[in-house]
């Protein structure tokens, strides 16, 4: 099932995505975070979602990838939460209804450290999933992170640690180096690292998707570090990256969820760590 098939979800399991099939098997979120019981996940989630869906009709929307936390199952993110526990900071970009902050939290992080960051605005969306408003602390940006943004200006060489899922594959090569480049304007310095995951393939390349009409590249470990190489040779900065190609079913995506894109797609997760 695709983001175009989104409307004909019904209440019956059957008709949900396998991504939000397995997200409500593994609700644990929701049922011990906002406290909503498992008899009632399934209705809950169907309202919020057309909440989103009326907002802005994303493609990971359409999948349910927001009910699935990313930024736990990258293989820092132990250390990420020490690092935030300890007062560091850490900014989502493209946060949607900030469900990797509600994990960052939910696992002991204080929510006052953390920042978001989205072009749209799915922010009271989140309160409504998660129904934490009052007691979820985070600060939100509604900013393109790539054009300058004046609201972001506070935030330049400020942080710790940014968090990006779902955002950079939207670009071609170029355009993806300037929105690297604009991330490395908001981290400290050496030490700051840059972690997420996107859409890849095992053999790098630009496509060009019939239903989406842009160029966008697709990486794979090899060609994420070039870009960051490029990233490092025009910021003056140093970067180490590390990336794994994984399948959509080791995301607890559904096997179909790339199904209307190329042949051989996946999903890079990565890390970047800023060395100079």
């Amino acid at each position: 099932m695709n983001f175009y098939q989104w409307g004909t979800w019904g209440m019956s399991t059957s008709l949900q995505p396998p991504t939000v099939r397995a997200a409500l098997q593994h609700s644990e979120l929701l049922e011990k975070y906002s406290h909503i019981p498992p008899e009632q996940q399934s209705q809950h989630v169907h309202r919020v979602r057309d909440l989103a869906w009326d907002i802005r009709a994303y493609p990971c929307t359409g999948v349910g990838a927001w009910l699935v936390p990313q930024l736990c199952r990258n293989p820092v993110y132990p250390d990420i939460l020490k690092r935030v526990q300890a007062g560091e900071t850490l900014m989502d970009v493209g946060c949607f209804v900030g469900h990797d902050l509600r994990r960052l939290v939910y696992d002991g992080a204080p929510s006052d450290k953390l920042y978001a960051v989205d072009i749209i605005s799915h922010w009271d969306v989140g309160y409504e999933m998660f129904r934490d408003r009052g007691r979820f602390e985070a600060h939100f940006i509604e900013a393109d992170i790539v054009s300058q943004s004046g609201k972001l200006t506070q935030l330049k060489g400020q942080i710790d640690i940014i968090s990006i899922t779902q955002v950079i594959h939207q670009w071609d090569w170029d355009g993806q180096i300037n929105c690297c480049k604009q991330l490395t304007g908001f981290t400290k310095g050496p030490g700051s690292m840059i972690v997420g995951n996107q859409i890849g393939n095992p053999k790098a390349q630009e496509v060009t998707l019939k239903s989406l009409v842009v160029p966008m590249y697709r990486h794979n470990p090899e060609s994420f570090a070039k870009l960051w190489d490029q990233v490092g040779s025009e910021t003056g900065t140093k970067w180490e990256t590390q990336a794994w190609i994984r399948t959509f079913e080791e995301m607890s995506f559904g096997a179909q969820d790339g199904a209307w894109m190329e042949p051989g797609v996946s999903l890079i997760e990565f890390v970047a760590q800023r060395i100079e």
